[in-house]
């Protein structure tokens, strides 16, 4: 086995080009535009993956927390595409995509060393419910019965909960009509920054 650590974004597109021909993704990045690469990369190379995740919400004005939650996204070729489920929101792109100083016009707390919240426990969660669903469906193990579904953690609560994932039929991302990116391969460009120049 032989590991290759890559100091890059994952965004930029001659980072993206070197996982198109990987047996698997995870994805445990905060922002969409990786959101976007990566649901790309699993239905245009019919490549399996996972996305994991945490948030912890609170009011604005009182400070007060609304939610604390975990997520593990199973998203396959056929099922769970992010898009579809709108959790890659065109408006937060289009935030993504600001430059640095209009950013941070629009934010709420204008200190950069405030960062969103992130709990360590609650990030274990979710990548132990990924690593685990990793090693079963690469080893055959998993029942075939067994229900894919997204995953939600709500650990204050000692809760986990599934949840379906929608489809749509005529997705661009996941879809079956020819103008999706499903199954093209290198014949579609994937939403990276950039051109790949390798």
């Amino acid at each position: 086995m032989r590991f290759e650590g890559i100091e890059a974004d994952f965004v930029n597109a001659d980072v993206a080009c070197r996982f198109t021909d990987c047996d698997f993704l995870f994805l445990a990045a905060d922002s969409f535009q990786a959101r976007l690469v990566f649901n790309a990369m699993v239905h245009q190379y019919l490549i399996p993956g996972i996305q994991v995740g945490a948030k912890v919400r609170a009011d604005r004005d009182t400070g007060a927390i609304l939610d604390i939650y975990a997520v593990s996204r199973t998203v396959l070729p056929d099922y769970g595409c992010l898009w579809c489920n709108e959790l890659i929101p065109p408006a937060r792109l289009q935030d993504e995509a600001a430059t640095e100083s209009e950013r941070r016009r629009q934010r709420y707390v204008d200190d950069p060393l405030v960062n969103a919240p992130s709990v360590i426990t609650l990030n274990a969660l979710a990548a132990a419910q990924a690593a685990n669903d990793f090693l079963f469906m690469m080893t055959g193990l998993a029942d075939p019965t067994a229900d894919n579904g997204y995953r939600i953690f709500r650990p204050a609560k000692r809760q986990m909960s599934p949840h379906e994932p929608r489809r749509d039929a005529g997705c661009l991302e996941c879809g079956l009509s020819r103008a999706s990116r499903r199954a093209r391969g290198d014949a579609e460009l994937l939403p990276t920054r950039g051109v790949a120049t390798g």
